[in-house]
């Protein structure tokens, strides 16, 4: 019985480190601070999703990872929540994607990435819907809940998102518990090349939902 539980606890870090991987880009100055985002709360039927609040920026820096709050982008002023359709995030995105699929481990049908120039979006399906696991950001006007996105400082980061996090040497990831052995939780992730922030994830694996 302990063989197959540290067995199963060996494959779901596997495939989270499969999931995680990315590519180092040159940082990029910071989106300049948005307005109050407008946000998209549409939601897909018969799948878990995170409550995204009218909360302002402001109101939780500093404060502890805020998964209803924290698990979506920013782009031109609207906010994307993980766990929804994609379809939406998609139109905004337009047609100039590189477009891979591959058999999901986790659901019936084809998990998806969808590789922008500073963006990919990652999809699980849910029938004929295919649902936002996670945005991988690499540059550009793309920036978290809390207004930090690439070219932002180590010290700007912990300033919006505090000092509740635990850092593997590459990623920087802040999660609910804090725990790096709860690797189920919904997460942001930060990789940093001298204290600048040059890639961005925010993940919600889909074994956690």
């Amino acid at each position: 019985m302990k063989n197959i539980v540290k067995l199963t606890a060996l494959l779901l870090a596997v495939l989270f480190a499969a999931v995680m991987i990315g590519c180092t880009h040159e940082p990029v100055k910071p989106a300049d601070p948005t307005a109050a985002p407008v946000d998209n709360t549409e939601r897909a039927e018969n799948t878990e999703t995170v409550d995204v609040t009218d909360e302002p920026v402001d109101y939780h820096a500093g404060q502890p990872f805020d998964e209803a709050f924290d698990m979506a982008i920013i782009y031109n002023g609207v906010k994307y929540p993980v766990r929804v359709d994609s379809a939406e995030i998609l139109a905004a995105l337009g047609d100039g994607y590189e477009y891979n699929e591959s058999i999901s481990c986790v659901y019936n049908g084809y998990d998806k990435t969808f590789q922008y120039e500073n963006i990919t979006v990652s999809t699980v399906p849910d029938g004929d819907t295919d649902i936002i696991e996670m945005f991988s950001i690499f540059g550009g006007d793309f920036v978290t809940a809390r207004n930090i996105g690439v070219g932002a400082t180590r010290d700007e980061v912990t300033a919006a998102y505090g000092d509740n996090f635990f850092d593997d040497g590459y990623y920087l990831t802040y999660t609910k518990s804090a725990d790096p052995e709860n690797i189920g939780e919904m997460r942001i992730q930060f990789v940093f090349t001298d204290d600048v922030v040059t890639e961005i994830y925010v993940y919600s694996p889909s074994y956690s939902n």
